[in-house]
């Protein structure tokens, strides 16, 4: 069973997500927030997979820091050129130069005015560059999207200041029913929200 199918109980979440990144042809952006370990990489997960069917190209980038956002643009290039040796910048980029070079080709594809259906997810997006954080280390994400208003992009954060585009909550799972839909769907069992606990005990999460 794929992780996706056993991703139950954010079924509001989801649907906000695609609410918000309904597009027509301008970019569109789903800020996905809540507390850390709540789940929101998991729910942009879900999300891409769910309607990979919807874009050309995902493109998966760690914004936890500079260094990271850098190395997770590096590693896009090469998978992007995989499946289109002859895109345009990235072709003729080093792909083992100056990694702020490897950002601008991977930006300038992204602004080409046919590549309009992508998604680009910025997990960890937690140490933003606003005015109240006062961080030197803090990454400011407007250096890492496209000029061109295109595509779609979904960031997940702890962070309430984050403010490119929608929010969507990501919620705790307060319904037992839910928590028990997880139990079942994990465990191809039937379970009703009495046997949750037995089933929890006897290993099945």
């Amino acid at each position: 069973m794929r992780a996706v199918d056993q991703f139950v109980g954010r079924q509001d979440e989801l649907q906000n997500i695609s609410t918000a990144l309904v597009g027509d042809g301008s970019r569109h952006t789903a800020i996905l927030h809540g507390l850390g370990g709540i789940g929101k990489t998991q729910l942009a997960v879900a999300y891409a997979t769910q309607h990979k069917d919807n874009y050309s190209a995902i493109l998966w980038l760690n914004i936890q820091d500079e260094a990271s956002i850098k190395q997770s643009f590096a590693v896009a290039a090469k998978r992007i050129l995989r499946h289109q040796p002859l895109a345009k910048y990235l072709s003729t980029v080093d792909l083992t130069g100056n990694l702020d070079d490897i950002v601008d080709a991977v930006l300038a594809w992204l602004s080409e005015p046919q590549n309009t259906r992508w998604l680009a997810i910025y997990d960890n997006y937690d140490n933003p560059r606003v005015p109240s954080n006062h961080d030197l280390n803090a990454v400011d994400i407007r250096r890492f999207l496209p000029d061109s208003y295109q595509g779609s992009v979904i960031i997940t954060t702890r962070s309430s200041e984050v403010r490119q585009g929608r929010r969507v909550l990501v919620r705790k799972l307060e319904s037992k029913q839910e928590s028990v839909d997880i139990l079942s769907n994990a465990s191809r069992r039937v379970l009703s929200p009495s046997s949750e606990s037995a089933a929890t005990r006897n290993g099945h999460h």
